[in-house]
């Protein structure tokens, strides 16, 4: 079965505990890339900065929450209820920066084109059906809005002061220019609520009471489902196509795409793999399971 192969696959890349050692090679090598891009092939005559250095030191800023997330999520004494808790406001993120790349369509293009228009309503779907995200869900959610507000003045903020990049406003307006850099940095940002709660719950040991936090788990195995089917098929479009469309002019950004997306496959195998597979799991993770569940 799936499950078991899933799981086998942890144990072979992770060990039978939580051993970040891949996850943390995997970031290692794309900060490797960072500094290679420095200081060997420096700015490349570029005002201001290289690009491809730029993007390269965002992807692996990218990674961190991932590796996070998964160093810590066996911490908390609810590991499943906590994607229930973070999954929307992960899939909130995906939501806003892919609602801005579509809104702004006519004016700069983000992304993959209509690609961006498939994932906005996957993403809708995985929200509505998996998590049952409602409009009266929207004031619960005020930290999602704190960071989109966060991620557009830096966007701001980069765009006004971005002297060396006066040639490219002048080509695509400062409208445009902001917008683009504000849906990146919110796609940044986008694991960012889950390292919070986490962090939360492992700090002061999920104070919240069981009833409200615990997840059975039928209903974590749909929400698991939703939420990595639109993520993993999303980065493929994000990562893994875009690493073959920038391969031959730009191939240290094409390896960067590769290694961002292995870090969130083995992401997506290690926490599907525990939810599938509570009776293997040891430790830990099975402080939230009841008795009548093993």
């Amino acid at each position: 079965m799936l499950s078991n192969a899933m799981w086998r696959v942890q144990v072979f890349l992770h060990g039978s505990g939580n051993n970040i050692t891949f996850p943390g090679l995997l970031v290692l090598s794309a900060s490797i890339l960072v500094v290679y891009k420095h200081f060997v092939e420096g700015d490349g005559g570029h005002p201001g900065g290289d690009p491809t250095k730029q993007f390269l030191a965002l992807i692996v800023i990218q990674m961190l929450p991932l590796v996070f997330l998964q160093m810590k999520i066996l911490s908390c004494p609810d590991p499943i209820g906590m994607l229930s808790r973070f999954g929307t406001k992960v899939l909130l993120m995906h939501a806003c920066f892919l609602a801005l790349r579509v809104g702004a369509w006519h004016l700069v293009e983000v992304g993959l084109g209509f690609c961006n228009v498939i994932a906005l309503v996957l993403v809708c779907v995985a929200l509505r059906f998996g998590f049952k995200f409602g409009i009266t869900s929207i004031p619960s959610h005020w930290d999602v809005g704190c960071l989109l507000l966060l991620a557009g003045a830096g966007a701001f903020v980069t765009e006004l002061f971005d002297f060396h990049g006066q040639q490219t406003l002048l080509q695509m307006g400062f409208l445009e220019c902001t917008i683009a850099t504000a849906s990146s940095y919110i796609e940044i940002l986008s694991f960012v609520p889950g390292v919070w709660l986490v962090q939360k719950s492992v700090k002061k040991n999920d104070d919240e009471p069981k009833s409200e936090s615990m997840a059975k788990p039928e209903s974590a195995q749909t929400q698991a489902n939703f939420f990595f089917a639109f993520l993993v098929p999303f980065y493929v479009m994000e990562d893994v196509i875009s690493a073959f469309r920038v391969g031959s002019e730009a191939p240290l950004a094409a390896v960067a795409h590769m290694v961002h997306f292995l870090v969130l496959l083995d992401f997506a195998c290690f926490l599907l793999s525990h939810i599938y597979n509570p009776d293997k799991v040891r430790g830990s993770f099975l402080r939230w399971l009841p008795e009548l569940w093993v």
